[in-house]
């Protein structure tokens, strides 16, 4: 079985010279987003799916990679590794929009086969550069996010569809009261 995970000691892209080559380096070092590690003894190693949970401000969704069999973990760094995965705001997006080699959609068969696990956002460190300096807790990061969208975390957790449906509904209680004044 093959180790992997933040593979040729890459992580998450978060300054001007993203993909540039590190220092003492041979060849480019990358930095990938979307990737982290437990914040436990484990250091166990994760794909975020998604930074937030929707309405739950203070947990995230996550993949266990060493739990995947080969085929699908190698499938999924690629995913995470691609340009559509880096450019996404959350892995999760892309993923929905992929396939595994055997042809089952990528986010689906995660969820199905029960690899999507929620977990506590101070429970898990982004690593997103060599050594500690490259490293933040998940809910650190939600809060810069957060901070430079000029929202806050909770807001950042909203579930869009909920919304969508709050203001449909508040629409159309608007137009009765209307129609009834009429």
């Amino acid at each position: 079985m093959a180790t992997l995970v933040n593979v040729n000691d890459q992580a998450m892209p978060m300054g001007d010279n993203t993909g540039q080559a590190g220092d003492g380096q041979t060849g480019p070092k990358r930095h990938f987003k979307h990737i982290g590690e437990l914040a436990d003894e484990s250091k166990a190693k994760v794909v975020i799916m998604y930074r937030t949970v929707p309405g739950e401000a203070d947990n995230c969704l996550v993949v266990g990679t060493k739990f995947l069999p080969d085929q699908y973990h190698n499938a999924l760094m690629k995913a995470v590794e691609s340009e559509g995965g880096q450019d996404a705001d959350e892995f999760a997006d892309f993923a929905s929009r992929q396939t595994f080699p055997d042809g089952t959609n990528m986010l689906a068969m995660l969820h199905n086969d029960n690899y999507i696990k929620k977990f506590k956002t101070k429970e898990i460190v982004v690593t997103y550069g060599s050594g500690e300096d490259g490293r933040i807790l998940l809910n650190k990061l939600n809060e810069m996010i957060a901070k430079d969208k000029g929202i806050t975390v909770k807001e950042m957790a909203k579930d869009p569809e909920a919304e969508t449906t709050a203001k449909k509904t508040t629409k159309k209680a608007d137009a009765k009261k209307t129609a009834a004044k009429e």
